[in-house]
């Protein structure tokens, strides 16, 4: 293999932390998320979502210290008290930011997005990290067209991207409900689809589709095995198993190395959060990979 076709590998991580890992006094949460991320040994770009009250900067400090990670200015929910904030972290021998950091649609989302260019050792690459709305698949899809702009060729923005979000909504491997009084009635409205007449139909995937149809694709279909669901331990009333959390890529020069929910046996992160940590494995080659693969033949 010669020095032009050498390849970068990457992991990202996807995490909503819930109300920044804080309850109340108590930042026992926090710090035992800390500690689960001091246990990295190789990460390169890290998602936080519902990092709440981490606009006290020390909290953001902390991520840094134990990952030696760099963060990039917060975006914060439109909707809310201004509290409720998301952080790319990025590892700085890896990734050189090659524009300032910007807001995708400020406004448009209930809660935001950072949209972040690197170069990756002369690649470019784009990081989109979002957090979809709760509140209905209808405002989902709303923030969905925003980001299926960027599932192809998107004039001034690099070819090559990945899209790491909570979706608020199940993936292509979560079946349909058969007793649907596994979730309080007065929820329905957030995850179904919503008839003409206000009845309820099955679950509400509108934003995920229209984002694979627009040229994102889903790292599952790369990996044979099957990663865990993300939700579904947390709340008594809502033990609904569902891939919640994922990651989406895109771009000629990446290849999908391993896709998984994290459940490490010295971390018990399901007293951490309500999400379970999502992580994805890229190798980002420097030429398309289709003509890398001309060129062998």
């Amino acid at each position: 293999m010669t020095a032009a076709d050498t390849s970068i590998e990457l992991t990202q991580v996807a995490w909503n932390v819930k109300d920044g890992g804080i309850d109340g006094a108590s930042e026992d949460r926090r710090i035992q998320q800390l500690e689960f991320l001091d246990s990295f040994y190789d990460l390169d770009l890290l998602w936080i979502m519902e990092g709440t009250g981490w606009h006290e900067s020390r909290r953001i400090n902390d991520v840094e210290s134990v990952t030696g990670l760099t963060a990039l200015p917060p975006v914060t929910s439109r909707i809310g008290d201004g509290r409720n904030h998301s952080i790319m972290f990025y590892n700085a021998d890896k990734l050189t930011p090659s524009r300032p950091h910007t807001e995708l649609a400020r406004g448009a989302f209930y809660h935001s997005v950072s949209r972040d260019v690197f170069d990756v050792d002369g690649i470019p690459l784009l990081a989109l990290g979002t957090h979809l709305s709760f509140d209905s698949g209808a405002a989902r899809l709303a923030e969905a067209h925003f980001l299926a702009d960027y599932g192809g060729e998107f004039p001034g923005w690099p070819e090559d991207k990945v899209l790491l979000m909570d979706a608020n909504a199940p993936d292509d491997n979560d079946p349909e409900l058969e007793d649907w009084s596994r979730v309080p009635q007065c929820l329905w409205h957030r995850y179904r689809e919503i008839l003409p007449d206000g009845s309820f139909g099955d679950w509400d995937r509108g934003a995920r589709r229209l984002l694979l149809n627009s040229g994102w694709c889903d790292p599952q279909n790369e990996v044979r095995v099957q990663r865990e669901p993300t939700v579904g331990y947390w709340y008594d009333n809502e033990k609904v198993p569902l891939h919640l959390d994922q990651i989406m890529v895109t771009g000629p020069r990446i290849e999908v190395v391993d896709y998984r929910t994290l459940m490490p046996e010295n971390h018990d992160l399901t007293k951490l959060s309500d999400h379970l940590p999502v992580q994805l494995d890229i190798r980002l080659h420097r030429r398309p990979r289709e003509s890398q693969a001309n060129s062998a033949a």
